[in-house]
C-alpha cells in the first residue's frame, strides 16, 4: 500500500487540493514571465531571463524556451542529487508543469494567435517603449509573485535558479535569501550589460522594478513576514495530535502541564514550532483528531536551532558589545 492508498479521504482531499495550488502558481508563474519577461526581452533573475541572456549570444526563436526547459530539469536533478529526495519531491510537480507549459504558451504568443496577449512594439521605432517595458515589468513581476507564493501555499517548490542559492546557503551557513538575491542580482547585472543595448541604466532599473514587484506579490499573498509559527494545542487527544507533529511533520514538541482556570481540571498542552508551509496541514489534522481542540498560533519573529536556520555567531568582543546590544533592542 503506497502513502496515498494509506490516507484518509479528508488527507486526500488536502493533497489534491494542495497540489492544485502548486499547478496554479506555476501556471500563473510560466503565464507572466511567457508574455511579460520573455516577450520584452526583460532580465528578472530567473531562468527565462538567463534564456534572454543566451539569446543575445544565439539569437534563435525558440532559444529561450529551450533555456528554460533544459535548465529546469538540470537544477532539478542537481536538487535532487545534493538537496536529497525532500527538496525535490516539493519540486517535482511544479518542475513537470512549468516544463511542458512554458513552451507551450510561449510558442502560442510568438505566434501571435491571440493578438490580445501579444505586448505591441513601437511603431515608429520597431522597439519597445520605456512606457512600454515598465508596464510589461511591473505585471510580469506581480504575477511571478503571485505564482511563487501559491506554490509555496501548496507545500511546493519552484526550484529554478534558486537550488544553486540553497547549495551554496548550505555550503556557506548563511540565509538562503542573501544568496537568491546575489544570484538573482548577478542574473539582472549581466542583463543590463548585455540585453540592454544603449538604454543600460533605465534597463537596469526596469528589471529592478519587476524584481521588487514580485518579491512584494509574494510577501502580500503570503501575508506574513515569517516564516515559522508556535503552535499551543489543548486537546484531551494530546498524545495523537502530539505524535502527528513528530513524525508526519518532522517536528519536535513540548509537553506542558496546565491547570484549567474555571474548573481547575489538569491537561497537557502541545508547544511546538512549525513552518510556512505545514501551517494548513497540522490545522487540517487537529481537526480530523479532536474539531474541540483549543488552539492558539502565534507568528515567530525568529526560529534559530535544528530544522531551522542556525544560531547566530555571538560578539564576543568585549568593547562595544554592550552598546551593539542595546542598540539592537532599540
Amino acid at each position: 500500500m503506497n502513502k496515498y492508498q494509506a490516507m484518509t479521504k479528508k488527507e486526500k482531499k488536502n493533497f489534491i487540493f494542495r497540489s492544485l495550488e502548486v499547478i496554479l502558481g506555476t501556471l500563473i508563474l510560466a503565464f507572466g514571465q511567457v508574455i511579460f519577461i520573455e516577450r520584452c526581452v526583460l532580465v528578472t533573475g530567473g531562468l527565462a531571463s538567463i534564456g534572454n541572456i543566451i539569446n543575445e549570444f544565439i539569437p534563435s526563436p525558440n532559444t529561450v524556451r529551450i533555456t528554460v526547459v533544459v535548465l529546469n530539469i538540470v537544477c532539478f536533478l542537481l536538487g535532487l542529487i545534493c538537496l536529497g529526495k525532500s527538496f525535490s519531491a516539493k519540486t517535482l510537480l511544479s518542475t513537470i508543469v512549468y516544463t511542458l507549459f512554458y513552451p507551450i504558451v510561449s510558442k502560442i504568443i510568438q505566434s501571435g494567435s491571440v493578438p490580445f496577449l501579444v505586448v505591441p512594439v513601437d511603431v515608429a521605432t520597431g522597439t519597445f517603449s520605456e512606457t512600454t517595458l515598465f508596464l510589461a515589468a511591473v505585471f510580469g513581476g506581480v504575477l511571478s509573485g503571485i505564482g511563487i507564493a501559491l506554490t509555496l501555499i501548496g507545500g511546493g517548490s519552484t526550484g529554478g535558479v534558486d537550488v544553486f542559492a540553497i547549495l551554496i546557503s548550505k555550503i556557506t551557513h548563511t540565509k538562503v535569501s542573501i544568496w537568491i538575491f546575489i544570484v538573482d542580482a548577478v542574473v539582472v547585472v549581466l542583463g543590463a550589460i548585455f540585453v540592454g543595448e544603449n538604454n543600460s541604466l533605465i534597463y537596469f532599473l526596469i528589471c529592478v522594478s519587476s524584481c521588487l514587484c514580485c518579491s512584494l506579490a509574494t510577501e502580500f499573498i503570503l501575508s506574513k513576514r515569517n516564516n515559522s509559527y508556535v503552535v499551543y494545542i489543548v486537546s484531551d487527544k494530546w498524545q495523537e495530535i502530539n505524535d502527528f507533529i513528530i513524525k508526519d511533520l518532522d517536528r519536535g514538541s513540548t509537553l506542558i502541564n496546565i491547570e484549567g482556570g474555571y474548573k481547575n481540571e489538569k491537561h497537557k498542552m502541545i508547544q511546538a514550532v512549525i513552518s510556512r508551509d505545514q501551517y494548513s496541514v497540522l490545522l487540517s489534522k487537529i481537526s480530523e483528531i479532536d474539531k474541540d481542540a483549543f488552539v492558539t498560533i502565534n507568528s515567530a519573529h525568529e526560529v534559530n536551532g535544528e530544522g531551522f536556520k542556525a544560531l547566530p555567531k555571538v560578539n564576543n568582543k568585549k568593547d562595544g558589545g554592550e552598546n551593539e546590544r542595546k542598540e539592537e533592542q532599540c
